[in-house]
């Protein structure tokens, strides 16, 4: 049987096995997208930031080790709401497209949109019922202003950031309040973009001085360490090693300029461990209206941590510090490169450490064997394909007079049923002059670089010389694919 007649044979069969397992076929769905946060950033994939709330997901759930995004905010935004690489959509434009939303709204889905959208229209245009964020790229966490401009938005309407919260407890609580306003006849789709630990850097400073004094060691001990407790859980083999890297030596650094680097690493752990209080204050909200064991949580990053280095000269001459609203901290290449253990390169860039990301799927009517590692590669556009899998829903042929063609994304339902799922024979990767194609094992890099992701996916072994008609043929079938999508 060739490869795509049993692609289509599996997800077919697959349907029926996942609505066998006992889902109700009309899960409430909460996607938790989080902004520029590392491949190694949990607990459950290797870090020393305490996220116990994400760490009892994944225990009770399914972690995805080969996922990957589009590297970059925007891009990976784009094709988690299109369901179609966002170079697709670029070139036939947004509103081109089905969003997530608008389809299961016509599955009788009310939808709510929580925290940073940084793609084209506005929520509310694209099918969310409420709304409450904002539109930008990034925000200041303590203020919710965007360059000192308030941004926020309930629906639709400004709306300043509640006193006294930072914007991830704030997007937390309007999405409970949504929970707790929705119609009760109706499944909810609930999309929480949290803007955090994107830049600048802002944790209270209690947050901040639990981890203050964690990071003296530096950087390359930290990479160190998190291979070692990755190995321990199985996200990447024993033999792993880490990619090779040029940063700077932590030795190198002064004593002040060490105290800076803990600093703004503790700010960044705060971040996160913030998340994972909000994911947890979350779940006792779903558990507390009877929800929980029939909403199908997912958790992931946009892209992989980000490596610019743009502190402002203000902030150290005047010494503020990262509680303070006027700071603004961001950390650099070395601590990105510690995040993305063990891969290589940040965000924007198509290698491993730019587009690989944690999944956590947690479900507890819907996942068989629960405590699972899938270790498939997927992508970002999967979800717009596993929502419309699970309800039975497909993608109409015409959309506001716009001719859609067949999204790229596959259901991930059959893991969730502890099924083999299909797997892309291909995917593609595009950002800026960043770009990449994966054929099964094989990946092309920038139109420059061959690599065997099965033996090397640190990419620390460039092939070209050796199998240069692969190579060709990989650069030119991402010509083709990238021409196609003008």
């Amino acid at each position: 049987m060739k490869a795509t007649a049993m692609k289509f044979f599996l997800i077919s069969a697959f349907l029926g096995l996942v609505s066998s397992f006992g889902a109700t076929g009309q899960p409430n769905i909460v996607l938790i997208l989080v902004d520029d946060m590392g491949y190694s950033d949990l607990g459950c994939y290797g870090s020393e930031i305490e996220t116990p709330n994400l760490d009892r997901l994944a225990d009770n759930g399914i972690r995805f080790t080969n996922f990957t995004n589009d590297a970059k905010c925007g891009p990976s935004r784009t094709s988690l709401m299109s369901g179609r690489f966002h170079s697709q959509v670029k070139g036939a434009g947004f509103g081109s497209v089905i969003t997530i939303p608008e389809i299961l709204g016509q599955g009788g889905y009310q939808s709510f949109m929580l925290g940073k959208w940084h793609i084209f229209d506005t929520p509310l245009e694209r099918g969310f019922d409420r709304m409450y964020g904002f539109m930008e790229g990034w925000c200041n966490s303590l203020t919710g202003e965007w360059k000192g401009e308030q941004v926020q938005k309930l629906d639709g309407k400004p709306h300043r950031l509640p006193e006294g919260l930072t914007t991830t407890q704030a997007y937390t609580e309007f999405a409970e309040r949504f929970i707790r306003e929705r119609d009760p006849e109706k499944p909810f789709f609930l999309y929480l973009a949290y803007n955090a630990p994107h830049y600048p850097l802002h944790a209270p400073e209690a947050d901040v001085m639990k981890y203050r004094g964690r990071y003296q060691d530096g950087w390359g001990a930290l990479r160190e360490s998190r291979l070692e407790k990755m190995k321990a859980l199985g996200i990447v083999p024993q033999g792993q090693q880490l990619s090779p890297t040029d940063v700077a030596s932590w030795d190198s650094l002064t004593d002040a300029e060490r105290d800076r680097q803990d600093l703004v690493m503790a700010t960044y752990a705060a971040m996160i461990d913030g998340l994972d209080c909000g994911v947890g204050q979350l779940v006792e909200t779903l558990q507390a209206e009877g929800l929980f064991e029939d909403t199908l949580i997912l958790f992931l990053s946009d892209n992989g941590a980000c490596p610019f280095e743009r502190t402002e000269l203000e902030t150290l001459e005047n010494n503020y510090m990262p509680w303070d609203a006027r700071s603004f901290y961001t950390y650099s290449e070395p601590w990105a490169n510690a995040c993305n253990t063990p891969w290589s390169k940040y965000k924007q860039n198509q290698h491993e450490g730019g587009i690989s990301t944690p999944l956590i799927a947690h479900w507890p009517n819907g996942i068989a064997n629960p405590g699972r590692l899938d270790r498939g590669r997927g992508h970002i556009v999967d979800f717009h394909a596993t929502f419309r899998h699970l309800l039975g829903l497909d993608c109409p042929d015409q959309y506001r007079g716009h001719l859609l063609g067949q999204p790229p994304g596959l259901s991930l339902a059959a893991a969730f049923a502890g099924q083999p799922r299909p797997l892309h024979e291909e995917l593609f990767y595009s950002f800026n002059k960043f770009s990449a194609l994966t054929q099964g094992r094989w990946k092309v890099v920038d139109q420059q670089y061959l690599f065997n992701l099965e033996d090397d996916r640190i990419e620390a072994n460039d092939l070209r010389a050796e199998r240069p008609e692969l190579f060709q043929s990989l650069k030119n079938r991402w010509d083709e694919l990238d021409q196609s999508f003008r």
